[in-house]
């Protein structure tokens, strides 16, 4: 099958360290590992990874003036999309359309429209409540988002509660498929070795609590240093909490707001690492947090976690614990509650046996229900639903 992605959004570097970045690249891939050929279109390829397979990218300049505002410039940017879509549709004649969700995008519908080609969408996310800061035009957005949803045969989305959210909109159930975020379960697994990672920060016959991921205010990183305060008063083995990821102002906000607390000795930031480096990043860790996320989201992070064999500590929202079973893969916690992160690390830092049984039957979890291929296969057994014509795998 010949598969075009859409990803307008120019806030996704293809090739950048976030979660979403990972989700493009990733799906893709798995396509292409089942035998599809897919084409990429998108508006922003920066980033430093360096993708095992070649990603056939396909990129549209976006504009960059800010006289013209936030909402203008994605207007902008989808009519650019859609005039070098509609060329490349007649020229390479696809046989269907995977678009994920981006503000103001129509490119994907008038394809499918004018074309009559089966269009998969995939929302994460409610992005006018999500970058509604940011967004001038709230009512046209809106507006946009609605009848993107409204006019697409079938979505994707990563959890029950945005498949309800979305069903509010009077989309029928099953037209709303499921598919949380997954992983590579060959870059992520418990053959990485992160003793150079604890040598290299003097971390050594410490006990690692961690974290990897944007240092973003939803993603609860506060909730670390509550923890961290809870814990020194504690006679418990030594310890320390390891966090990757975050740049820039961010970043050196957190480090000063450590040292100000004198928590520098017990929380590292390290910052942003490139993505190869993550898997031993995260076998240096004992335990791997998510402190907080949005009641709708499924955190790339948890999948690699588990996947690296690392028991996961993670707040209780239904696509987390859809995916982890409490007290056997990890162990879940009241969103905000850091007594219960505190009592739950106590609990995992006394009981080594423990977290290797986490640990393990956390990896058997992840190859079991959540490899990039799972999903890729779930894709094309929609496209045959939406249009049973298409039966060839070339």
């Amino acid at each position: 099958m010949k598969i075009i992605y859409l990803c307008t959004d120019p806030g996704i570097p293809i090739f950048g360290r976030k979660g979403c970045s990972t989700h493009v690249r990733e799906t893709c891939y798995a396509l292409q590992r089942l035998g599809h050929k897919v084409k990429l279109f998108c508006s922003n390829t920066e980033g430093d990874h360096d993708p095992k397979e070649r990603l056939d990218v396909i990129k549209i300049p976006r504009p960059k003036s800010k006289k013209i505002g936030f909402d203008m410039r994605h207007i902008l940017l989808d009519q650019r999309m859609w005039s070098r879509l509609d060329d490349f549709i007649r020229e390479w004649r696809p046989d269907a359309i995977y678009e994920r969700y981006s503000l103001y995008s129509r490119a994907g519908e008038k394809a499918q429209r004018k074309y009559g080609l089966p269009r998969l969408m995939e929302m994460n996310a409610f992005l006018t409540k999500e970058q509604k800061d940011r967004i001038r035009l709230g009512w046209l957005a809106r507006k946009v988002e609605k009848s993107l949803i409204r006019n697409s045969p079938h979505l994707i989305v990563v959890s029950e509660p945005l498949r309800q959210d979305v069903n509010k909109l009077g989309i029928p159930l099953d037209n709303i498929e499921k598919m949380p975020m997954a992983v590579n379960l060959d870059d992520f697994n418990p053959s990485h070795n992160g003793d150079e990672i604890l040598r290299k920060h003097k971390l050594e016959n410490r006990f690692i609590i961690g974290y990897v991921g944007t240092l973003s205010g939803w993603h609860g990183l506060n909730l670390i240093y509550e923890v961290a305060e809870k814990l020194h008063g504690l006679n418990c083995r030594p310890h320390a909490f390891l966090i990757v990821g975050g740049e820039g102002e961010k970043l050196e906000k957190h480090r000063q707001k450590v040292r100000e607390r004198k928590l520098d000795d017990v929380i590292h930031f390290i910052g942003s690492v490139a993505h190869k480096a993550i898997p031993n990043h995260v076998r240096a860790m004992d335990i791997a947090m998510i402190p907080d996320t949005t009641y709708w989201s499924s955190p790339a992070k948890q999948f690699e976690y588990q996947a690296s064999g690392v028991p996961v500590l993670a707040p209780s929202y239904p696509a987390i614990q859809e995916a982890l079973d409490h007290g056997h893969e990890g162990l879940i916690f009241e969103p905000g509650n850091t007594d219960q992160i505190t009592e739950s690390i106590i609990q995992l830092l006394s009981s080594p046996e423990k977290l290797l049984k986490m640990g393990l039957a956390a990896r058997k979890r992840a190859e079991r229900e959540h490899s990039w291929e799972k999903n890729g296969q779930g894709i094309i057994k929609l496209y045959r639903q939406i249009k049973p014509r298409i039966l060839t795998t070339q």
